[in-house]
């Protein structure tokens, strides 16, 4: 249990470290240029909603999604460059080093809910059907009950 949740707070802590890092870049590539919605996209949401305009450009980072795709090429080709200039080391070109992380912090999460459901009775596949904020409150609670636990697991020798 106590090693489950330092790899969450590990899992955790890479994830923040990386966050700010990718963000800044991708915000930066964001806002070099106009990035074209999917023609398809846009028509399907003109169909839906005909009274409202639909944007022809992406006007959010969060919509990157929504690129047509040889923008969203051009973008991800610039990521992958500022990813390479930032040293951060992904297994595949294609894959976010935010996404790896977050997904690790996913996987430890179920994780700890596993090694907890001796004392919980919420094994991660149950923990996973609960609303996202009281998963959330869950995960919070498994972690600071185990806290005072927990050690510095980067200062453990590596055996």
């Amino acid at each position: 249990m106590i090693e489950a949740a330092e790899t969450v707070f590990l899992a955790m802590a890479f994830e923040q470290s990386i966050r700010p890092i990718v963000e800044g870049y991708r915000q930066k590539i964001f806002a070099e240029r106009s990035w074209r919605c999917d023609p398809d996209l846009v028509e399907r949401l003109e169909r839906r909603s005909p009274d409202q305009p639909v944007e022809q450009y992406v006007t959010d980072i969060k919509f990157t999604w929504m690129m047509e795709k040889a923008d969203f090429a051009v973008y991800l080709d610039r990521c992958n460059a500022e990813r390479i200039a930032a040293g951060l080391v992904v297994e595949h070109d294609s894959h976010c080093p935010l996404l790896v992380a977050e997904h690790l912090t996913i996987q430890a999460k179920h994780a700890l809910c596993d090694a907890m459901a001796e004392v919980t009775n919420i094994p991660a596949k149950k923990a996973a059907t609960l609303k996202l904020d009281d998963y959330r409150k869950f995960v919070d609670l498994t972690l600071k009950l185990l806290a005072p636990f927990v050690t510095n697991p980067l200062a453990k020798p590596i055996a």
